[in-house]
């Protein structure tokens, strides 16, 4: 406590509430019969996520720790450690695992934001730069809305303020527990770090240990922006500020070694199997193929990055700021590098962009105006950057008000009944039939989120062969299709259940009642759930 400020904390605290608002809100409108399934409205695909760490959680839970794809059918091995951070979640969880995600959420964004100071505080003494630096390290978000004003510039891709949560500290926070506790691991491991080399000690050493194998189970593709910058910033030290001798920069095999080891135990793993194989490459995430869009959603900060150069070239030579210069560096380089992971190389690095964006403010813009104007000015250009933020909480607080709306993350009572008769009557390994398409619609993700259950199909990246599968289940659906090609899809998928309801009758009219290898097992108003005959 005495390390933070208790304005800091309470501040954290202001934020975590705040973060929470939407899911307060949900809980407090769902109606009589219902549940609230714990996941955002907004933006669009964010559910899809929820019930992925629904999904490793309810494996957690039943103390399954080699990780296992629950939206595919397909025979696949489990892999030990594989998205780790969430499978421990729900094996500790005392309470519902929705509830213990949102405590979790809660409690980390608490820690991110202390974490932040701590950084804050590596590169400035003055309170009023470290407030500076943590107010751009979470109210600040983008600028990229306004090429929403550029005619055309946004019929292709959205403002990546509104969907790119890698890209912002808070906004990672509000939606996912596992991006706060990232951005934390990465201020330990690279301040730890930093000073280890100034004041070396087997604690801190422990330190940047732990912090790196942590972050090779929470963020594994971390290891080209970590490895990297951890070797240019030994080899600074080595050889330029002295700082490090041969036999100490031996000691970083140690973090290192264990770092690439982790990682490189799950790479291996998942390259070994054929279905593991699928669902990596079917894991794309790129950058916009336009850059405007992270030059606009960074514009915040580049704006006093630039106006602060100058003065940071004529300020006297220190160290420390190589740490968030090659940080940033590194991210850039990774952006558009021939990977399909581009994008998430931005998880954290608002924090070094924060850095050198508060060094800017504070020595090159505030110095422009007199001290009984500078609170204000700060104020204004703050809560200006900090509107996208604001606009996604309160957006997912209107829409999360109601329940009745179009495809809200929200659990009738029909499903509800289906869900708990699947828990009572089905083994875990049973797989169920289930939609799912390329907007993020269908019944396989919410099934799953719900019960922990096998299922077909439910994620774009999770479900292997996803393109193939949507185009299976349509012509499941189709009532021009043949019953021997629905008998042989469900003997060769191994279907033990069929979930019908809303979203299975818009794929088509035809009657499961009708096929006579089909029996009903549970009818719940708009939910009736078949039991395949012969299979199981």
């Amino acid at each position: 406590m005495s390390r933070y400020p208790l304005s800091v904390w309470i501040f954290a605290l202001v934020l975590a509430v705040i973060t929470s608002l939407p899911y307060i809100v949900g809980a407090l409108s769902t109606p009589e019969g219902w549940q609230y399934s714990g996941a955002a409205a907004l933006p669009p695909g964010i559910a899809v996520d929820y019930n992925s760490h629904m999904a490793k959680m309810w494996q957690g839970r039943r103390g399954e720790w080699d990780y296992h794809l629950l939206f595919t059918h397909e025979p696949h091995p489990g892999l030990p450690l594989v998205q780790g951070f969430y499978v421990a979640l729900g094996a500790v969880s005392p309470f519902s695992l929705p509830a213990t995600y949102h405590l979790m959420r809660f409690v980390l964004t608490i820690g991110m934001v202390l974490a932040l100071w701590s950084f804050a505080a590596h590169f400035f003494d003055k309170p009023s730069e470290r407030w500076t630096c943590l107010l751009f390290a979470t109210l600040v978000s983008g600028w990229s809305w306004l090429l929403r004003f550029v005619p055309g510039a946004t019929d292709q891709v959205s403002p990546i303020e509104f969907w790119l949560i890698d890209a912002y500290n808070l906004p990672g926070a509000l939606f996912m527990p596992h991006f706060a506790a990232a951005i934390i691991l990465q201020i330990v491991a690279f301040l730890s770090f930093e000073w280890w080399v100034r004041k070396p000690s087997r604690k801190l050493l422990f330190m940047l240990t732990f912090a790196l194998a942590a972050l090779s189970i929470v963020q594994p593709y971390i290891i080209l922006l970590s490895a990297p910058l951890l070797v240019m910033l030994t080899a600074y030290h080595s050889f330029s500020t002295k700082l490090l001798t041969r036999r100490r920069a031996l000691w970083l095999l140690l973090p290192l070694g264990l770092h690439v080891a982790l990682i490189g135990y799950q790479y291996l793993a998942i390259n070994a199997d054929p279905i593991w194989r699928e669902f990596s490459a079917q894991n794309i995430t790129l950058s916009p193929n336009n850059p405007l869009f992270y030059v606009f959603g960074y514009l915040p900060f580049i704006i006093p990055i630039v106006l602060g150069m100058w003065a940071f070239a004529l300020d006297k030579s220190d160290d420390r700021w190589w740490l968030p210069l090659l940080w940033i560096i590194i991210v850039a380089g990774l952006l558009y590098a021939p990977i399909n992971t581009q994008r998430r190389y931005l998880l954290g690095v608002q924090t070094p962009l924060a850095a050198l964006a508060a060094y800017g403010w504070t020595h090159a813009i505030m110095p422009r105006f007199g001290l009984r104007w500078r609170p204000l000015v700060t104020g204004i250009y703050i809560t200006f950057a900090a509107i996208a933020l604001v606009l996604m909480i309160l957006s997912n607080i209107t829409t999360l008000s109601n329940p009745y709306a179009p495809n809200s993350p929200f659990y009738t009572y029909d499903e509800l009944i289906g869900y708990a008769w699947l828990q009572r009557e089905a083994d875990d390994d049973d797989l169920v039939l289930t939609t799912f398409d390329e907007n993020g619609q269908g019944s396989g993700g919410r099934l799953v989120a719900a019960t922990g259950q096998r299922v077909f199909m439910g994620h774009w990246i999770e479900t292997v062969y996803f393109d193939e599968k949507v185009a299976q289940i349509r012509t499941f659906f189709n009532p021009l299709t043949d019953d021997i090609w629905r008998q042989n899809f469900l003997r060769d998928a191994g279907v033990i259940y069929v979930w019908y309801d809303d979203y299975a009758r818009a794929l088509g009219n035809w009657n499961p009642s009708d096929a006579s290898y089909l029996e009903v097992a549970l009818v719940s108003g708009t939910v009736t759930i078949y039991r395949v005959v012969g299979n199981g």
